[in-house]
């Protein structure tokens, strides 16, 4: 009120001196100088000078008056105004105050928005581009707002709207043209614009002090808030964009398919993850292309990294996938959200996306049968480090190799078998050395007087600290590292070792069976070197040993199989097809078997129950013994099986009904 009134003085002052003005122009253009000459000169002079004087110094405090007022006018103006170009929170308040002293409130309307995500943005982005975001969303509710609007920004990231004879219409129209004018521009920006807001209305049903209308309109914000889903900081399909362009360059990404490096994608999982955690349920995605090489081999190298950067393309378009890196060849990781989602959903939504991306290439490339194999490890919090995420999804994805399923979510068993394969893996050579390993006899029984007849070597590790493996529990491990070769020849050595001391010391010797992994397959001349190496140490009768090669191994490369068994002939070895039956056989596989001996696999016993099965059992024992094959069965656990064998072309029996497996000292026979 004092503003105004001021401003009243001023212009009366004002009219005043052009009252004055007018006069003395009035008086002089009514008494020329001649006439004012009659007064006498000096009192002429007088009188003219206190006029002049007053004129000009009226004029000038006027003057002064007015210039004071504009200075202060345009240092409220500045104190009012926002860094944004609207007014801020001092003008917001006394705006409230003013009309809150007009004679009533009514159809005065107070919109609040709030910025979501700003601190995240802060956090991620830097303090820059958050004031950008600020000064982005000031503009567009300029753009939207009539100009009679008051606009005013209350504090950090809320902005207010007061609209006077407003209505539902007109409160609805400008909240909509708003989200419009950020919907337009989240269409090019690479941090997404996304904001709360709330109103409340003064009428006669709802009337509501200026006060009230703040607390009711941000009570509704705040309502709104908490129903709103927040949307990504970036654009899904523009993942690239999740850092500013001098900080992610061709150093932060992957040459072929553009996609960021592994540094890179570190650095922006572990930022997503902190910021994002809370609001989403997110996981980590390794996938790999299974048998690649063979791609390349087919189609090319330059193929196989067109199919590379299809992938690449095909998981950034995924509206799961929240950043992705090529992390080497043709593995890769994603982070994905699966906000809401089960675990059944996850799998689900992860193999059709692997299906749809391997009928395209399998379309494009004739020929191809292109599998994806995927491991998933659910974040399950913001302490795990990214590393061991990382592995433990790419340790799902390896296990489907074994698993024979082409996706996998992490589990502890997946764990615990993963530290025991690492235990293993690490502490073999060692354990090898310090003579952990145990080679243990199972007896073999004839049928005929059940005597013990021959032995099968087996082996066993116990560590120094107790623990206990069977084969089962590490021979698939060294088979994948390629210990298994060492592992083999520890044992050819140490049955050598121990059938040549009991042919010194002139004691009973039976022959021995020893298992040969199909990793000799691979360098068969190398194989036989050894062997014959041995024989020079330890000199023994090679129709002593009996080499088991199972059934799967001689069906998947019969063509080194027979080379590889035709120069165990040479040296007179004879060689056992074990675990028969086990899925392969055939009726034109048995024909051309070079083997001298045919070991049935253990499963065919236990299903004796069945009629039929037996009856086939005993077809098979028959068309095998007719090809002048030794017929082994193992797995002899009761009774039942011996009086079946017993009534079959069986001539071997081998099992716990007779002998279980003992240390090579113990076996008697």
């Amino acid at each position: 009120m004092k503003n105004k009134y001021t401003i009243f003085l001023l212009y009366l002052c004002a009219g005043t001196i052009l009252i004055t003005c007018f006069i003395q122009i009035y008086d002089l253009s009514q008494y020329p100088f001649e006439s004012h000459m009659d007064m006498g000169s000096e009192v002429y002079f007088h009188f003219r000078f206190s006029q002049t004087i007053t004129l000009f110094l009226s004029i000038a405090g006027v003057s002064i008056l007015f210039a004071r007022e504009g200075i202060n006018r345009e240092l409220k103006l500045k104190a009012y105004t926002d860094v944004t170009g609207i007014k801020n929170k001092h003008a917001c308040l006394e705006e409230m105050s003013i009309l809150e002293c007009n004679d009533n409130t009514l159809n005065i309307g107070f919109a609040i928005f709030d910025l979501n995500n700003l601190k995240k943005v802060n956090d991620f982005y830097g303090h820059e581009k958050g004031d950008e975001l600020i000064q982005t969303f000031a503009h567009l509710l300029k753009l939207a707002a009539d100009k009679k609007y008051f606009l005013g920004r209350f504090g950090g990231d809320e902005f207010v709207a007061i609209i006077q004879n407003c209505t539902e219409e007109i409160m609805e129209k400008y909240i909509q043209d708003v989200k419009q004018l950020a919907d337009k521009y989240n269409k090019s920006a690479s941090v997404l614009l996304s904001f709360a807001s709330g109103y409340a209305i003064s009428t006669r049903n709802h009337y509501y002090l200026m006060e009230e209308l703040l607390k009711e309109a941000d009570k509704k914000m705040y309502g709104n808030k908490k129903k709103m889903k927040y949307e990504n900081m970036v654009e899904n399909p523009q993942l690239s964009k999740i850092l500013d362009d001098d900080r992610i360059n061709s150093i932060g990404r992957d040459d072929l398919t553009g996609l960021l490096n592994y540094e890179a994608f570190l650095s922006v999982v572990k930022k997503v993850i902190n910021l994002s955690l809370e609001d989403h349920d997110l996981a980590i995605l390794c996938s790999d292309i299974s048998n690649f090489r063979y791609i390349n081999d087919t189609f090319g190298h330059k193929e196989g990294n067109n199919i590379l950067r299809q992938f690449a393309q095909e998981l950034k378009k995924q509206s799961f996938c929240l950043c992705a890196s090529r992390i080497f060849s043709d593995n890769f990781s994603c982070l994905i959200d699966v906000s809401g989602m089960s675990t059944d959903e996850v799998t689900a939504l992860i193999e059709k996306f692997n299906s749809h991306f391997s009928s395209i290439i399998n379309n494009e490339y004739k020929g191809s049968r292109l599998i994806l194999s995927s491991g998933i490890y659910f974040v399950p919090s913001k302490d795990e480090t990214i590393d061991n995420m990382l592995n433990y999804a790419n340790t799902a994805r390896k296990y489907t190799k074994t698993s024979y399923q082409n996706i996998l979510v992490y589990r502890d068993d997946i764990d615990q078998l993963e530290k025991k394969k690492a235990s293993i893996i690490n502490s073999f050579q060692t354990s090898l050395q310090n003579g952990e390993f145990k080679v243990y006899l199972q007896a073999k029984v004839r049928c005929s007087d059940k005597s013990i007849c021959s032995a099968e070597a087996l082996i066993r590790w116990q560590m120094k600290d107790g623990t206990f493996y069977y084969p089962d529990e590490f021979i698939p491990f060294l088979e994948q590292t390629g210990d298994i070769i060492d592992m083999d020849f520890y044992v050819y050595e140490q049955i050598f070792s121990y059938l040549h001391d009991r042919q010194l010391a002139q004691k009973v010797i039976i022959p021995i069976s020893l298992n040969i992994s199909r990793a000799h397959l691979i360098k068969p001349l190398v194989f036989l070197e050894r062997i014959t190496n041995l024989l020079g140490t330890y000199p023994i009768p090679t129709d002593l040993i009996t080499f088991e090669l199972t059934e799967s191994t001689y069906i998947q490369d019969m063509q080194s199989a027979a080379f590889f068994i035709d120069e165990l002939h040479k040296l007179n070895f004879k060689v056992s097809m074990d675990d028969f039956g086990s899925g392969y056989s055939s009726l034109k596989v048995l024909k051309n078997m070079p083997f001298d001996e045919i070991k049935f696999d253990k499963e065919f016993l236990l299903e004796l129950t069945d009629e039929n099965s037996r009856k086939i059992l005993l077809q098979m024992m028959s068309l095998v013994k007719s090809l002048d094959k030794v017929i082994v069965c193992e797995g002899v656990e009761n009774a039942m099986n011996v009086n079946f064998l017993e009534q079959s072309d069986c001539d071997i029996m081998q099992g716990y009904y007779y002998h279980r497996p003992v240390p090579m000292a113990e076996l008697v026979y």
